[in-house]
């Protein structure tokens, strides 16, 4: 039935800020609207658009995971080589939550945060 997933769609503050921020980290702009901008990178697509609330409240999201409030919690990103996409973004003076580890659940992994507090994390398996 499902094919995959065709895109994430990011509800941010502040449009512009969010869309420059994506495309510092690697994602290009596919399509812009009034409604919002499409995001590509690679075969990761992103709807990013902005809220129409005055006052949003923004969920606080932990790295931890299992104590934030239920909902989408993060975006994993795959990549080929995590320790040269780290230091593609640092170089770029992306601010990030934790440095490349290896995780005891088989992948090695660094995360970041977007503008609005969304949890991004970059992740290499390690065993395919």
């Amino acid at each position: 039935m499902f094919e995959g997933i065709d895109n994430i769609g990011l509800c941010v503050t502040d449009l512009t800020g969010a869309v420059a921020f994506y495309e510092k980290l690697g994602f290009a702009k596919a399509y812009e609207s009034e409604r919002g901008c499409t995001l590509i990178g690679n075969k990761t697509k992103l709807f990013v658009f902005q809220t129409r609330q005055a006052n949003p409240r923004l969920p606080k999201r932990e790295a931890s995971l299992f104590d934030n409030s239920p909902g989408i919690d993060h975006i994993s990103f795959l990549v080929a080589n995590v320790d040269q996409t780290y230091a593609e973004l640092k170089a770029k003076d992306i601010i990030f939550t934790s440095e490349p580890a290896d995780q005891d659940w088989g992948a090695r992994v660094f995360s970041l945060k977007d503008p609005d507090g969304n949890n991004l994390f970059f992740l290499q398996w390690l065993k395919a």
